[in-house]
């Protein structure tokens, strides 16, 4: 199983998180922020990855986003080892009413993040403008490749389809495959 477990205590947040990447039954998730709680449990459920987290935030929504961007790629990495037997790239493509969001993503053991999405506007209390942000602090930590690009008119749409096509795209990249898959022989 590969599973993980993961802390982050800081002077602004105290996450515990477990990761089970290999079965999704266990979704408990409470980080003081109920928009961003409903996103990370649609990563979950699309995803089919298994996450029980509980944050104690200082209040300040930016510090508990960034913090959970922090200590779920941490997990991620943790729970992969050295990346052996994971097809190791993924894609989706995810339309939610009016919004279209394509996520693709590479477990290389590089992070960076490209982000073309049309969000601009504070959803359920979150800056919209924090969804980049989380992607950016998870891939850095996690040591993935993330690209987004969607569009759509209603913001919640956008978004939810932005972490719904981020699950669908891990969870394919985390299907087997045989060795390491790398012309360099290591990821």
């Amino acid at each position: 199983m590969r599973t993980a477990d993961a802390t982050r205590a800081t002077k602004e947040t105290k996450i515990e998180l477990h990761l089970n990447l290999d079965e999704g039954s266990e979704i408990s998730i409470d980080t003081g922020v109920p928009f961003f709680d409903h996103m990370l449990e649609a990563l979950s459920k699309h995803g089919d990855i298994g996450i029980r987290l509980l944050v104690q935030g200082d209040g300040n929504t930016h510090h508990t986003v960034e913090d959970v961007g922090i200590t779920l790629g941490m997990a991620i990495k943790d729970s992969l080892g050295n990346k052996s037997g994971i097809k190791r790239f993924g894609n989706a493509s995810i339309p939610m009413d009016d919004s279209l969001a394509m996520v693709a993503l590479d477990i290389s053991g590089r992070s960076y993040v490209v982000f073309n999405a049309t969000v601009t506007s504070s959803v359920g209390g979150m800056d919209a403008s924090l969804v980049k942000h989380f992607l950016e602090s998870l891939a850095s930590n996690a040591m993935i490749t993330i690209h987004v690009s969607a569009c759509g008119t209603n913001d919640h749409h956008t978004i939810e389809a932005i972490f719904k096509a981020l699950g669908v795209a891990l969870q394919d990249a985390l299907q087997p495959k045989k060795g390491i898959r790398s012309t360099k022989g290591v990821l």
